[in-house]
């Protein structure tokens, strides 16, 4: 009479598991915290109304989301309105934040760095604004 041997697949079976967790636990935050950011640095970082957007780029998964983002716009307005606009909307929506934190404002607080640039435009007429937004990176 002849047994026949089992193979025992539990091992094998344990370590499917354990890498399935890891991969889901590192997607999951992936999306999670590019959620968090795409939510919050257009908030802190708005685009000036009636602007052109001249130039954007991004190096990860999407606009504002995770790593760096970099947008160029141009404005007819006069730098000095442009400059203060922002002031007062960066200001504001950093007051709002403080004040009355949301878990996607704190948090973006926390991994989110954000500077803008303005200035006269090449042309002599009008404003460059450089937007440049980082998060996680």
């Amino acid at each position: 009479m002849t047994t026949k041997k089992r193979r025992n697949w539990r091992p094998a079976l344990g370590c499917l598991v354990v890498v399935v967790a890891i991969v889901t636990c590192s997607v999951g935050s992936v999306v999670g915290f590019n959620a968090v950011c795409s939510a919050y640095l257009p908030q802190r970082l708005p685009v000036y109304p009636d602007s052109e957007i001249t130039q954007r780029t991004h190096n990860f998964i999407q606009e504002w989301g995770m790593g760096i983002t970099t947008m160029v716009l141009y404005s007819p307005d006069d730098s000095n309105t442009v400059r203060s606009w922002y002031g007062v909307h960066t200001g504001t929506f950093l007051r709002e934040s403080i004040e009355n934190p949301t878990p996607i404002t704190y948090l973006g607080r926390q991994i989110a760095r954000v500077d803008f640039s303005i200035a006269t435009d090449e042309s002599g007429v009008g404003t460059q604004i450089i937007l440049f937004g980082t998060c996680l990176n």
